[in-house]
């Protein structure tokens, strides 16, 4: 069938609901034929579709925007409009809530708790728990017993017993929800401070909606999200968001197996005996996965002494006489030589002036061929001439555009401007290679030092 999109004339709720049957059934034999559980409604439900498959993936994406577009068309310009003005702050709030008090513990996996058990779990008024629970209801997030009866209980549904499960999760929740929820919805008031009338955002990290949020003091006294992740908190709790923050890296590695991107990036084998630093490698996650595929390898992680802790309890034993921990600020001069910097998901966050004073920071130690790793994010290319995503996709890399807008007056940056900061840290960096994957929002860029 014809995407009824491209003919808005013609698009029914009928000629809609003949192309969502026709898109579920492609999905659900694919699933099948791969032998891809299905998620279902049932609190043991598969948590994601476990597949590595793009066309599956793509096929997904595809259903989900025609079903998007079935809502629309449903509710109308105005109705649907207004829906999302009306729910999508408190929906948000709602979520950013249950999971900053971890109000997942508080109901057992496999059984039911009251109000009362709940809100003695998570220190809040019952009635303000009600209130939280039975909204995240709505929105399928815990189920009552008995809905709007006095006996009702709360037990887990399909979409929060992942939450109860996996920590990666929560992480994921307070790193996009929690610390950047403020700052997003105060980026209006930035932009009207530090944009308006001018050609382009501030280069300065201060004038972000982040700092505007948090300059006053009520809310801490942080100038970037990195300086609140190492600074947030006091005495054992210092540090916290950065605990959560590792915990949250890892996660990132496996719902886009980005493990196996680490060890398709290079040609690692070819290298034989080399000294590879990973910089803001965190807990060492991928240090200790090509560590363990390539035994010629010896790593150095690079991170805050906050992470040392988790990095000392994740390292096996075996790995230890070759992949090891240093406390550095990846923006002061590189301490060490060595063959190979791996810098992952580590500068789409900062403006140029930032990624370009880190990659300088290299300098002091690299030798002749000595070379760059750069996995990262990027952004939409203008003027491509390849077939335009789906708007679900598409969205999913814009909605991080904006985060990092709000956080650092920064954009993804597509593949043409990290081939400029590499140029612009210094010309004798020479980008030898880039792979990019557009539906992933990745790419690996291989650079070599010529000095």
């Amino acid at each position: 069938m014809a995407d009824a999109t491209l003919n808005p004339e013609q698009t029914t709720l009928l000629t809609l609901a003949a192309k969502i049957s026709e898109q579920a059934e492609t999905l659900t034999k694919s699933l099948k034929d791969n032998n891809v559980p299905m998620c279902d409604f049932t609190v043991d439900s598969p948590a994601t579709y476990a597949s590595p498959s793009p066309e599956i993936y793509m096929q997904r994406q595809g259903l989900i925007e025609s079903l998007m577009d079935m809502i629309y068309l449903t509710q109308g310009p105005n109705e649907s409009i207004f829906n999302y003005a009306h729910s999508a702050m408190p929906d948000a709030a709602c979520i950013n809530i249950l999971n900053y008090f971890n109000f997942w513990d508080a109901v057992p996996l496999h059984g039911t708790a009251t109000f009362q058990e709940i809100a003695s779990h998570v220190s809040l008024p019952v009635d303000v728990v009600k209130r939280l629970v039975r909204h995240a209801t709505t929105l399928r997030i815990f189920e009552e017993t008995a809905p709007g009866k006095s006996t009702s209980e709360i037990r887990h549904s399909f979409r929060s017993a992942p939450l109860a499960r996996s920590k990666g999760l929560r992480a994921l929740l307070l790193t996009t929800l929690e610390m950047s929820g403020g700052p997003l919805m105060a980026l209006h008031f930035a932009l009207e401070r530090y944009s308006k009338g001018k050609d382009h955002l501030p280069k300065n990290i201060d004038e972000t909606a982040f700092s505007l949020l948090y300059s006053g003091g009520k809310f801490g006294t942080f100038k970037n999200t990195w300086e609140m992740l190492e600074e947030d908190g006091e005495g054992e709790r210092k540090g916290w968001r950065q605990r959560e923050f590792t915990v949250f890296m890892d996660y990132l590695k496996e719902i886009f197996g980005l493990e196996g991107v680490v060890k398709n990036a290079y040609d690692w084998e070819s290298v034989g005996k080399a000294k590879v630093v990973d910089i803001g490698g965190s807990a060492g996650h991928d240090a200790i996965t090509l560590a363990k595929s390539f035994p010629d390898l010896e790593i150095v992680v690079q991170d805050l002494p906050q992470v040392t802790p988790v990095f000392n309890a994740n390292l096996p034993s075996e790995l230890s006489s070759r992949v090891s921990f240093m406390a550095h600020n990846m923006f002061d001069p590189q301490p060490v030589a060595a063959d190979i910097y791996l810098l992952k998901l580590i500068l789409h966050d900062w403006p140029d002036e930032e990624a370009i004073k880190l990659l300088r920071a290299l300098i002091p130690s690299l030798k002749p061929g000595a070379r760059v790793i750069f996995i990262e994010y990027v952004g939409a290319e203008e003027d491509s001439e390849d077939a335009p995503l789906p708007r679900i996709v598409r969205g999913m890399g814009s909605a991080t555009d904006l985060r990092v807008m709000a956080l650092f007056n920064n954009r993804e940056r597509p593949v043409s401007a990290w081939k400029e900061i590499f140029t612009m840290a210094d010309e004798r960096f020479e980008v030898r290679s880039v792979k990019s994957d557009k539906v992933a929002f990745y790419a690996v860029v291989e650079a070599v030092w010529r000095g």
